[in-house]
């Protein structure tokens, strides 16, 4: 297995949040609503380095810190570069609006955009928005990640979508083609199975990562994150009973986390998995003579991927929002990502930066071409989603353990989820 702080996975990435509601942030933040874009808990005039905190960890550290130290460079402004761990992150920045305390800046989670600004730690960004003029230059899905109340309160920093790895000799061995479809998936993965290899791979470890891959199953059968006990429900925790009765997925899913997989994939142990851009480098390096091909997820009633992103935020402390929000827009230019993104093997979020060669690449552009079609929570739900994820993986560990009969796993899944929304 490969050492987890050799990659920075998109499991740091999603885990968003500490079970935190915004009513509870709010409560411990003052104001308790958001700030607007014409005010400040300073007169905006501060003359100290510009402050910014991130949780990228592992390798993805040194890149963040060069990008910044570029605009220093650049510039001649001073940026003060702080890493706090992903577990850690979000209760420290509730600690640090407690005691006023803020970064000027905060990259966080996508999914908990929301979640801050209802809190009003952050800093309403539409009127900088409106004058920059660019917000028509992203993909649709990183950027409503960014709207709350009609407002925008982030801007997004990077991205990432999951696909269907396949080892193409493997399948070719079984007699199967690349799926497009989940009951073509389900018939690959049983055929490709044997000799102590499954056909299909994905996380299903307990917490918020596990429940990527059977969310998308749900959510490609026509899934509503707030109705579980459905017929869209029942369709994909039968799929993925049925993947484990035939042989076709490992009891051990429930064990492995994204890293796993990939050692698991690139192994040749499983001669399909799903995850996301994340470890294509780590794959052309660790095994340049594997057969690769990446299609897009499958498709059931719909064809749909996972938004995995984080956003660049102003908070409501910042003693120098002009001096925060001209690092932000600097860090947009395509010609900046560009350089940066291939290094933390992470998408681009704007449509014009996506235009450079380099994301023609065949597999890069399955990845880029569902930012499209790549599904993140509404801003009602987003603050609540971390809680929901977490019972989704609860219930689909219950039934692919035989604990539990799918009615009940899902009847159960959809009490915490109304409780979770206050329904």
């Amino acid at each position: 297995m490969i050492n987890k702080h050799a990659l920075f996975t998109r499991r740091s990435a999603l885990v968003g949040g500490l079970g935190l509601s915004a009513a509870a942030l709010a409560a411990c933040t003052p104001g308790g609503a958001p700030a607007s874009s014409n005010t400040s808990s300073s007169d905006g005039g501060g003359d100290g380095p510009i402050t910014f905190w991130h949780y990228y960890g592992g390798v993805a550290t040194a890149p963040i810190e060069a990008l910044v130290k570029r605009y220093t460079d650049e510039t001649g402004v001073e940026v003060d570069i702080r890493y706090v761990p992903f577990g850690d992150f979000n209760r420290t920045l509730l600690q640090a609006a407690t005691g006023d305390g803020l970064p000027d800046i905060a990259l966080v989670n996508a999914f908990d955009t929301a979640l801050f600004a209802d809190s009003g730690m952050l800093l309403d960004l539409s009127d900088r928005v409106a004058e920059w003029g660019q917000q028509d230059s992203y993909f649709a899905g990183p950027w409503a990640t960014t709207q709350v109340g009609g407002a925008t309160y982030g801007l997004p920093h990077v991205a990432d979508t999951y696909a269907l790895w396949t080892n193409k000799a493997a399948l070719q061995d079984a007699g199967v083609q690349a799926p497009t479809t989940w009951a073509e998936t389900e018939e690959a993965a049983i055929a490709a199975s044997g000799d102590g290899s499954f056909g299909l791979v994905f996380s299903g470890i307990n917490g918020v990562e596990g429940a990527t891959a059977w969310l998308l199953r749900f959510l490609a059968a026509g899934g509503d994150i707030t109705e579980f006990t459905s017929a869209a429900g029942t369709t994909a925790m039968e799929s993925f009973q049925r993947l484990l009765q035939e042989g076709g997925v490992s009891e051990g899913v429930l064990t492995w986390n994204e890293d796993d997989t990939f050692t698991q994939f690139r192994s040749e142990s499983a001669a399909m998995m799903i995850n996301s851009a994340s470890y294509l480098t780590s794959l052309a390096d660790e095994a340049p003579d594997l057969e690769l091909e990446v299609v897009p997820m499958p498709s059931d009633s719909t064809a749909v991927s996972w938004l995995s992103a984080e956003n660049l935020t102003i908070t409501n402390s910042a003693s120098n929002p002009d001096a925060a929000w001209e690092l932000l827009s600097w860090m947009q230019q395509p010609e900046v990502m560009n350089e940066y993104l291939p290094v933390r093997n992470k998408l681009p979020v704007r449509t014009d930066t996506a235009e450079d060669p380099q994301w023609q690449d065949p597999v890069k552009k399955v990845f880029v071409d569902q930012l499209e079609i790549a599904w993140a929570p509404e801003e009602a739900v987003a603050p609540a989603s971390a809680e929901i994820f977490a019972a989704a993986q609860l219930a689909m560990q219950s039934v692919l353990s035989g604990s539990s009969t799918v009615d009940a796993a899902l009847t159960e899944l959809q009490q915490t989820t109304d409780d979770a929304l206050g329904a």
